[in-house]
């Protein structure tokens, strides 16, 4: 380890002078955090490329992480803790909470800096402005517009001369507070830095945790040595394979990924040893002077490679993760009677969740010998029961508590360090902290699958579709984790939101030494949509019929049934979405400019529910506090899409009651009932479901209670916003809750009830290599498909619609495309908190249009290229197009009040909307995502 120079030094921090003594190489970001204490300042990548960690240096915005404290003698710096320091809001805080700008939290606290120092410049910033501005800060969540809109409102908010829109935060006089944009419930900890992410948690002698990663993307292992590495000093435990006192591997679906890599190594995400210290830096230290024998194996790079008859093995069964087909009707009679067949391949590349929040655990042991760890999860069930069969536990002496998600996107449903952290512990007796860098997490985690299509389609000369046949390639990476349930779910979509009479569709999951493909927002749709949209739009232009018109010709209704047999019953709203999206575009002006502009139109519709087989649950527990408030514990996780706030919302619907009267509890596995993790949009409709019910339940008995202590007959009784229990005739008072709280705790009582909610039961389109049923998530045993009644068959617990409309600016001479508009007409059911519905639409867009035009996770030879959150593609604020929402509310009869879950289903139709906007501009049709520049200036050469 380099010697270092202290260097004394004196700053200002939020208005009081420190004075310190600074390593040299020490980062502003690190001293705030471990030395002070101020945690609202966020580490997303340590290398000024996300924005999270931004502060205030005499009235100018700079990045933390790449400002050394030994240079900043004398300075002035201000955080999110000193901005509003009378612990109110500060004006630029009051317009995040009231724009709905904050979702996960984690890159706001630096967000609002960045805006504070643009507005103490320019205190009337033009959008373009805004967003020069705020260029170097990155948001996965919310697609930026709200966050313009913030900027602008804190604007006014800042300036009492200038007039202010009327737009006050949603406080009903009432209980009726469905389809209110209510704020988040957790937005005033968001904005002002307070929210505690895994990281934020410090416990007293807390050892730091650093994982030895693999070498190589395929080698045996010979040795490992660690004995340098325990002589050094702070160093607590050096752990490998052998170290592991249960089963040495995890998996959701199949547990063939080892904690610590033993005998094997399949890419370079696989951990071969685990060091704890007394700091991070003494950890990866460490981790440096582990020595490690390989010998190196042939790579499988490809799925082309992995399936040679002479590829290497990953597996000792075989490279071939999964093999299904799906056939209906007759598919070569169809292709002979078609006036118009279009056969073309496509391919998409691996894509990175780039949520902003690396991994992150801190894990104890509790004094009844429990271990306990804080993570950043979206299924902490499934996360307990891995962790207690790593650890050789049972699982209820192990507790999974949720701390807030700073993004997530599906890359947050599998282990990644949390089975590490609790071993550390077991090992060391003390807590243990383990947070991966962004080049760890961006090696580590899963991805979205990259994929190749071979579609094949069938038109009648009218537009109506009569065949599709599609065989589609995705490469698993090295291990089984979703890719399994991801290929039936692109199978299941495969044909888009349209009725398709015959169809054949085969489909590959495919070991190789890349990443590890897994669950991504749309987990497999996104894939097949954006090779079945443009099937349909060639078609158009060779049938010559209008691009909606054909969608409308071939689009689902109730009644139909979908390619996997399904038969559709209620709400399939897929041709409102069309015509409202056509509807839109047609009455905004037409968008001139010297460059070429291209209009494109996708349609698209998303499960909503895991489906396919496993058991969508949710559980809800409502108790009355003794301060005469209500407790809801519900069975769902919140990652930043507003489900916490949308669970209190229908809560307080039901009982009656001001939503400030409900405390909600989240994601803890001693406190709530077990159920499914979150994912497949399912939050709102499962957990809606439980919350309505538990306190449908609640109220009931809770009036039963009040009509037995006071022999007041039952059918006379209801709740009050007030807080009272009144006789409905004459609405007389009759008491508090809290008194009768402080009633029932007399007698040694209290209220509480519980309600599981389970989804109507689903199955995959195809039996065909899926694993039993004992998994790690909740699945119904394999059934004999040809048995199942059709009455019964489904994929999910229900659907969502959506037709996007692309409006895009091509430079011929660069090939530079700009997104200008994107209008999306999104079928949501019941819209529970219109604000919520338009953030998440707004962040799918932005997702879309990167994956479209930018974004990829490259690997040569499996050797990651992407290995800082730059090379991610991502899109900036600068980028933000006007984005045209139009909600459309067709209930379904088995959602919460008809709502279904939207927080994935628009990144699904943006990207093949750019592409055939892009195509409509200048004539060039993008086949292998993304469409960088350098793919339409080639393509732009060939029609020369």
């Amino acid at each position: 380890m380099k010697e270092r120079t202290k260097k004394k030094i004196k700053l200002m921090v939020n208005e009081r002078w420190i004075e310190a003594e600074a390593d040299s190489d020490l980062t502003l970001l690190r001293f705030l955090r471990d030395e002070l204490n101020l945690t609202g300042t966020k580490d997303g990548c340590s290398k000024g490329q996300c924005g999270a960690c931004t502060v205030i240096i005499d009235a100018k915005a700079v990045h933390s992480c790449s400002q050394k404290v030994s240079k900043l003698d004398g300075k002035r710096v201000e955080t999110i803790e000193g901005l509003a320091g009378d612990g109110g809001l500060h004006p630029i805080q009051q317009a995040f909470l009231l724009e709905g700008a904050v979702q996960c939290g984690f890159c706001t606290p630096g967000m609002i800096m960045a805006s504070k120092a643009l507005l103490e410049k320019n205190p009337f910033p033009s959008d373009e402005e805004i967003k020069k501005g705020l260029k170097n800060n990155l948001c996965r969540c919310t697609g930026y517009v709200k966050i313009i809109e913030a900027i602008k409102t804190a604007s006014e908010l800042m300036n009492p001369g200038q007039p202010v829109k009327p737009k006050p935060i949603a406080t009903p006089a009432h209980s009726d507070v469905i389809g209110l944009s209510l704020p988040d419930i957790d937005g005033f900890l968001k904005v002002k830095g307070k929210l505690r992410f895994a990281d934020d948690i410090s416990l007293g002698e807390m050892g730091y945790g650093a994982i030895l990663w693999s070498r190589y993307p395929h080698a045996e292992i010979l040795s490992i040595d660690t004995s340098k590495a325990l002589k050094m000093d702070g160093v607590r435990a050096v752990l490998t394979a052998k170290d592991i006192p249960g089963r040495n591997s995890f998996g959701l679906l199949r547990p063939d990924q080892p904690v610590l890599a033993e005998k094997k190594v399949r890419f370079l995400g696989d951990p071969v040893a685990f060091v704890v210290s007394d700091s991070r830096e003494i950890a990866r230290s460490a981790c440096r002077a582990i020595s490690v024998e390989y010998r190196e194996l042939g790579r499988n790079a490809s799925p082309h490679e992995a399936l040679r008859p002479e590829a290497p093995p990953i597996h000792d069964h075989g490279n071939i993760l999964r093999h299904m087909r799906h056939a209906t009707g007759d598919i070569d009679q169809a292709f002979s009677e078609s006036d118009l067949v279009i056969e073309r391949d496509y391919s998409t590349p691996f894509i990175d969740h780039a949520f902003l929040e690396p991994e992150s655990a801190v894990s104890t042991l509790s004094e009844d010998g429990k271990i306990i760890v804080w993570t950043c999860t979206q299924f902490p069930f499934e996360m307990r029961t891995q962790i207690a069969a790593c650890l050789g536990f049972p699982e209820e002496k192990v507790r999974v508590i949720t701390t807030p998600l700073g993004g997530a996107f599906g890359g947050k449903m599998s282990v990644t360090v949390q089975i590490l952290a609790a071993l550390g512990v077991l090992r060391t007796g003390r807590p243990v902290n383990i947070t991966l860098t962004r080049e760890e997490s961006l090696r580590f985690h899963t991805k979205k699958h990259a994929s190749l299509l071979h579609y094949k389609t069938g038109f009648s000369k009218n537009g109506k579709i009569l065949a599709n046949q599609a065989k589609i390639t995705l490469d698993a990476g090295p291990y089984t984790d979703t890719s399994p349930i991801v290929l039936d779910q692109a199978c299941i979509f495969s044909c888009g939101p349209y009725d398709v009479p015959n169809v054949d569709i085969e489909g590959w999951a495919v070991l190789t030494n890349n990443a590890n493909g897994g669950a991504m927002r749309g987990f497999g749709i996104n894939q097949v949509a954006f090779a079945m949209e443009q099937q349909l739009d060639i078609a158009s232009e060779e049938l010559k019929v209008d691009p909606f018109e054909l969608r409308l010709i071939n689009a689902l209704d109730i009644g139909k049934r979908m390619i996997s047999g399904e038969i559709l019953r209620t709400s399939v709203p897929i041709k409102e979405t069309i015509r409202s999206a056509q509807r839109t575009l047609a009455s905004l002006p037409r968008f001139s400019s010297a460059k070429k502009v291209g209009v494109g139109v996708a349609s698209g519709l998303k499960n909503v529910g895991v489906g396919k087989g496993s058991i969508d649950n949710a559980g809800a527990i409502i108790e009355l506090t003794e301060e005469g408030n209500f407790r809801a514990y519900i069975s769902t996780v919140d990652m930043g899409q507003g489900n916490r706030t949308v669970m209190v919302q229908m809560v307080a619907h039901e009982l009656g009651i001001r939503q400030d009267k409900i405390e909600i509890v989240t994601g803890d596995t001693d406190l709530v009932l077990k159920a499914l993790g979150v994912a497949g949009a399912r939050a709102t409709y499962c957990g809606g479901n439980a919350a309505i019910l538990a306190a449908r339940k609640f109220k009931k008995r809770f009036l039963e209670v009040v009509s037995e202590e006071f022999n007041t007959p039952f059918e006379g009784l209801d709740f009050c916003r007030e807080g009272v229990i009144h006789a409905k005739d004459g609405g007389n008072r009759i008491l508090t809750f809290q008194e009768i709280s402080r009633r029932l705790a007399s007698q040694g009582k209290k209220l509480r009830v519980e309600y599981d909610y389970r989804a109507p039961r689903t199955f995959p389109i195809s039996y065909d290599g899926i694993p039993e049923a004992d998994t790690v998530m909740t699945r119904y045993a394999l059934h004999d498909k040809s048995a199942i009644d059709q009455e019964d068959y489904r994929n999910y617990p229900a659907y969502v619609y959506i037709t996007s409309v692309a409006v895009v600016e091509v430079d011929e001479s660069t090939g530079e495309v700009k997104v200008k508009k994107v209008i999306t007409a999104v079928d949501v059911g019941k819209a529970i908190n219109p604000q919520k519905i338009e953030g998440q639409i707004e962040g799918s867009v932005l997702m879309g249009m990167g994956y479209a035009l930018s974004e990829r996770y490259e690997l040569l030879n499996g050797i990651p290229v992407t290995d800082q959150l730059r090379k991610c593609g991502l899109l900036t604020i600068d980028q933000t197009p006007e984005i045209i929402t139009s909600i459309i509310e067709e209930e379904d009869p088995e959602g919460p009040y008809g709502a279904k879950g939207i927080s994935e289903v628009a990144t699904a139709p943006v990207t093949p909307a750019i592409i055939n906007a892009i195509y409509d501009a200048v004539g060039v049709r993008i086949y292998d995502l993304p469409a960088t520049r350098d793919k339409i200036l080639k393509g732009l050469k060939s029609l020369r």
